[in-house]
C-alpha cells in the first residue's frame, strides 16, 4: 500500500514538473512591421534587449519581423536607421500565475519610425516610447478578453514631449525662414532674392513630405485623418468608400482619448485596428474589438 503510494507520489510530482518544464520553454510570438522608411529597409536595424543581453531581430525584405519571448520577462525593442530617430519600445511578458496562456492572442506591433527633425531630443529617445504590458483588468471576466496593451498614461506623457520638441525644432525653423527673408530684403540684387525665395519654398516642400510620410491607418484606407478635437463621450464616424466601408468609434474623456476602427472589405475580408498612440494602429482580434467597444462605453457611462 504504501509503495502504491510512493509510485502515485513520483507521478503527481512528475506531471508537476512536467507542466512546469512546458510552462517554462513555452513562448510568446510577436511580430510586427516597420513603417514610413520608403519602403527602404535597407539599413534598418532591430534589436532585442533582455537583461544584459543583446540579439538581432532579422528583418524580412518587406520590412516585416518575428520573435519568440519568453513568459514572464522583460525585453527591449530598439529600431535603428541612418536619418531617422531610434525608436525603443519596453514589452514586458509577466502574466498572472495559473493563466492559460493559449487564450492570449499573439501580439502584431506596427512601428513607426519618423525623420530626424530640428529640435530633436536623442538622449530622451534612448528611453522607451512605449510600454506594453498584460492588461490584469481584461482576464476572461464578463466575457471581457486578456491581452497585451500598451501603458496609455505613459504614451501619452511621451506624446506631448514629442510635441514640444515639435514645436520647438518648428520655432528655429521659422527664426532660420525670418532671418533669410530679412536678410533677402536688405540686398537689392533681383537675382539673390529669387535665389532665397527657392530655399524657402525648398523648406515648406520638405516640412510637407515630413508630414506626409507619417500616414496614419485612416489615410491608408482611404478615410479622412482624426478631427482635431471631438466630444466627450462615443463618436461614430463611417466612411463609405468604392470597395470598404469604415467605421470609427472615438471615446472621449477629458484629456484621454480611444480610437478603434473596423474595416469591412466588398470581398469579405473584415479587419480591426485600436490606436496605441507612439506606436500606432494595430491589428486586433473582433472579439477583442468588441469586448473593448463595450468596455469603453461602459466606462463613459460610469463617468457620467
Amino acid at each position: 500500500m504504501k509503495s502504491n503510494r510512493k509510485i502515485y507520489l513520483r507521478a503527481g510530482l512528475c506531471i508537476v514538473g512536467f507542466l512546469f518544464y512546458m510552462q517554462a520553454i513555452a513562448q510568446y510570438p510577436v511580430s510586427g512591421e516597420v513603417l514610413n522608411v520608403d519602403n527602404d529597409f535597407s539599413n534598418v536595424v532591430v534589436q532585442l534587449k533582455e537583461s544584459n543581453i543583446t540579439a538581432s531581430v532579422k528583418l524580412l525584405p518587406n520590412g516585416t519581423f518575428s520573435s519568440s519571448l519568453k513568459w514572464n520577462k522583460t525585453y527591449y525593442f530598439t529600431f535603428i536607421k541612418k536619418g531617422y530617430v531610434s525608436k525603443v519600445i519596453e514589452f514586458s511578458t509577466l502574466i498572472p500565475q495559473g493563466l492559460n496562456t493559449s487564450t492570449i492572442e499573439p501580439y502584431f506591433m506596427p512601428v513607426r519610425l519618423f525623420k530626424t527633425f530640428d529640435g530633436v531630443d536623442t538622449v530622451f529617445f534612448e528611453k522607451p516610447v512605449a510600454k506594453i504590458r498584460f492588461n490584469k483588468a481584461k482576464q476572461r471576466s464578463n466575457g471581457e478578453l486578456g491581452d497585451f496593451e500598451h501603458d496609455m498614461d505613459y504614451s501619452l506623457q511621451v506624446k506631448y514631449r514629442i510635441d514640444k520638441m515639435r514645436e520647438k525644432g518648428e520655432q528655429q525653423k521659422d527664426n532660420a525662414k525670418n532671418k533669410v527673408t530679412s536678410t533677402t530684403s536688405a540686398k537689392t540684387t533681383p537675382e539673390k532674392k529669387t535665389s532665397s525665395n527657392v530655399t524657402i519654398d525648398s523648406a515648406n516642400k520638405e516640412e510637407t513630405i515630413e508630414k506626409d510620410a507619417v500616414a496614419s491607418i485612416e489615410e491608408l484606407n482611404g478615410a479622412p485623418a482624426l478631427k482635431d478635437s471631438y466630444p466627450d463621450g462615443e463618436t461614430i464616424e463611417e466612411f463609405v468608400l468604392s470597395n470598404r466601408i469604415i467605421h470609427r468609434h472615438v471615446f472621449m474623456h477629458k484629456e484621454y482619448r480611444r480610437v478603434f476602427l473596423s474595416v469591412q472589405h466588398d470581398w469579405g475580408g473584415n479587419f480591426y485596428f485600436i490606436d496605441e498612440a507612439p506606436i500606432g494602429y494595430r491589428c486586433i482580434s473582433q472579439e477583442m474589438f468588441t469586448s473593448s467597444i463595450k468596455k469603453y462605453r461602459h466606462k463613459i457611462k460610469s463617468h457620467k
